[in-house]
């Protein structure tokens, strides 16, 4: 299943101390086929994700490692494609 997740960013200003953490997953995750490519969003902080995976649930559930996600300073919403 390929899906688009788009993030908002809740808190920006607390992203910093997590970036080189957010990095490290986000390259596991495309190592491991489930992120296909990540944007930035041109409207504000955010992210685009093309992401793929067996289930919704089985994306959601990598995607939860994301430690942006972890801390409550991004949101994700999906929409299968």
């Amino acid at each position: 299943m390929i899906a688009i997740a788009t993030g908002s960013i809740t808190e920006p200003g607390k992203l910093g101390p997590f970036i080189d953490d957010e990095m490290r997953v986000v390259d596991q995750l495309k190592a491991a086929g489930v992120m296909k490519a990540l944007y930035r969003r041109a409207a504000g902080p955010g992210v685009v994700i093309i992401v793929q995976g067996e289930s919704m649930d089985a994306i959601r559930e990598r995607m939860n490692d994301l430690p942006f996600v972890v801390e409550g300073l991004m949101t994700l919403d999906y929409e299968e494609v």
